[in-house]
């Protein structure tokens, strides 16, 4: 908006004079009839010329939301702790408390958000360590899950999905639910199972919690957007904005945990 208001400014006489010949090109074109022909093929052309100036403008404004994009990926990678980065590799390690993860970048080639069961195609597949069972992130907050792979690309169940249901917390009392996402809109979930005592309010914020052996806790879900009040005085249900923008989804990071099959051997014992 800045830059628009810049722009105005540094080229106000211009626009101003544009204006004023076309009320006098428009006035004139009022009292006979072969001036307001020359008029309007003269507006057609000024009014093409207005919109492919418009067009610019718009494409500047669009590079500049995706270069902001880029630099608050970039960021979300360095404000990990102990950041370990091969500029050789297609891949960021990232050491997070006690246990590692590595972040695999991808580009989202095919994506649905208007059926009932939503899917998102990456161009990474087993060739890049991808395998089923991996959470996946885009800059913002949480996306899917892995749930098939091929040589050279990925299926991911989105969290637009029937069968999606992701364990959360609320960050400002730690209370938990399970989300779904029964709205369909693409912007918006459903917390379930929200005891009564709990108090919510609008723009809270909704994180992943430490249930699943998939899906690494405190990663961003969304924020809370409206509370609904069980008619039956039992467990609450809560409306949440997905931080994730899933219509323009473009890149996304695939989160491999590299001890993750110690913690499957330590399952399967348990059973």
């Amino acid at each position: 908006m800045q830059e628009l208001l810049d722009f105005i400014k540094k080229h106000h006489f211009v626009i101003l004079f544009i204006l004023l010949e076309v009320i006098s090109l428009l006035l004139l074109a009022r009292s006979q009839n072969f001036q307001k022909q020359r008029v309007i093929s003269t507006t057609n052309d000024v009014v093409g010329k207005f919109s492919e100036w418009g067009s610019e403008i718009g494409n500047y404004f669009r590079l500049s939301k995706a270069n902001k994009q880029l630099a608050e990926e970039n960021a979300f990678l360095r404000q990990q702790l102990a950041v370990v980065v091969d500029t050789t590799s297609n891949s960021y390690v990232i050491n997070e408390r006690d246990t590692i993860y590595e972040y695999i970048p991808a580009q989202v080639v095919k994506n649905s958000i208007n059926q009932a069961n939503n899917y998102i195609i990456i161009d990474k597949g087993r060739v890049d360590g991808i395998e089923r069972d991996m959470a996946v992130i885009s800059s913002e907050g949480l996306v899917g899950v892995v749930a098939d792979v091929s040589k050279h690309y990925a299926s991911i169940i989105s969290l637009l999905h029937s069968n999606s249901v992701i364990g959360v917390r609320f960050q400002n009392n730690q209370e938990i639910g399970s989300l779904v996402w029964e709205t369909n809109n693409y912007k918006y979930g459903i917390v379930k199972d929200i005891p009564t005592h709990v108090v919510l309010q609008q723009g809270d914020t909704v994180l992943t919690n430490s249930w699943s052996y998939i899906i690494p806790e405190d990663l961003m879900v969304g924020t809370v957007e409206e509370l609904y009040l069980s008619s039956k005085g039992d467990l609450n249900n809560a409306k949440i904005k997905f931080a994730s923008d899933f219509a323009t989804l473009r890149h996304v990071y695939v989160i491999k945990d590299l001890y993750k099959s110690e913690l499957d051997s330590l399952r399967m014992n348990q059973n």
